[in-house]
């Protein structure tokens, strides 16, 4: 099939902003996504990618106005783009340090992506080639949450011209990839958390209620998803993340004993131990959208798609694991 449908296999949720996070931050977008896309077209894998601008500087240009000039072999058919009003990033915030929320922004792709899998992951990360395969020989099942190891190339390599040698060469590898544990396959969740759009949809998406920390957010969704009774599962391959200056993983232990300092808010919050119920609204779904161009769509603010700041009564403990039969009753109250 045609990676130019309307429907396709795949949606690649992405999130992004063009204010050089950890340095760098436009060539290891570019570099990723045109390879990516290279990989999925040559295996004839039906795709798109979401990408969801959030919050954008005013003085700065939009990454999604610069995607069709660096990355021409993309089209508004398989790159679509969603600005967000930097309104929403006040207004939801219940953290000033925290001055990106990544997995709201996520949701907001979810909510918008057209494929029938929807995989949700970073704008430095590459799809390895056992993860292709598995794509290109359709080999997915539906209900089933799907997790990749990651493998961090060192932050000396090359990546303006990517290619599989150079991701391949364990020279490069900055380390071991982490194991995925059984039964939620942690480490690593936010660089590939894949399901089908259904079943996300039913989940309702990542965290929203709690909005003080976006670490252990992607960590958390593992814990409601087994908690409604779907299955985690290792595709089978690694996927590479460029590594970079200010990465969580090199900069965590500066703020050690000052948590509440860090960028990220404080990581030693209760991930493991509680799930949570999304308002319907969920993915700023009401949102005002103004269309924008072939490809591309602005949300305006309304204080009407905003959740409320404080709805404890939608955070819980785990349930025992229920039968698919349970997961819409669970996640509709």
């Amino acid at each position: 099939m045609s990676p130019h449908t309307a429907s396709p296999t795949l949606s690649v949720v992405l999130t992004g902003r063009n204010d050089d996070y950890g340095l760098g931050f436009r060539d290891r977008f570019f570099a990723t996504l045109r390879f990516n896309h290279r990989e999925l077209t040559a295996r004839g894998i039906d795709h798109e990618f979401v990408f969801v601008e959030w919050a954008p500087a005013p003085d700065q240009d939009h990454l999604s106005d610069l995607v069709f000039r660096e990355v021409p072999e993309l089209s508004p058919d398989v790159f679509r783009a969603v600005v967000v009003d930097p309104a929403y990033q006040e207004a939801l915030s219940l953290n000033p340090r925290l001055a990106y929320l990544e997995f709201i922004a996520k949701n907001v792709g979810i909510r918008r992506a057209r494929g029938e899998f929807v995989l949700t992951s970073n704008c430095d990360v590459i799809l390895g080639r056992a993860i292709l395969r598995t794509l290109e020989e359709q080999r997915l099942t539906h209900g089933v949450v799907y997790r990749a190891a990651r493998h961090d190339l060192k932050l000396a390599t090359d990546h303006t011209n990517l290619d599989w040698p150079t991701l391949e060469d364990p020279r490069n590898l900055d380390g071991q990839a982490p194991q995925l544990k059984p039964p939620l396959m942690g480490g690593g969740t936010g660089d590939f958390v894949m399901l089908d759009r259904e079943t996300f949809v039913e989940l309702r998406g990542f965290n929203e209620v709690y909005r003080v920390a976006r670490i252990g957010i992607d960590y958390n969704f593992l814990v409601k998803a087994f908690s409604s009774g779907v299955d985690i599962a290792d595709i089978g391959g690694p996927v590479y993340h460029i590594n970079h200056a200010g990465s969580y993983r090199l900069t965590r232990m500066v703020y050690q004993n000052r948590e509440s300092e860090a960028p990220w808010g404080n990581r030693r919050w209760h991930k493991h131990g509680v799930v949570y119920h999304n308002p319907a609204t969920w993915g700023l779904a009401t949102a005002p959208t103004h269309e924008q161009g072939a490809g591309r769509s602005f949300l305006r603010f309304s204080w009407n798609a905003v959740p409320p700041l404080v709805d404890l009564r939608r955070v819980v403990l785990p349930v025992n694991r229920v039968g698919r039969p349970e997961l819409r009753r669970v996640v509709s109250r």
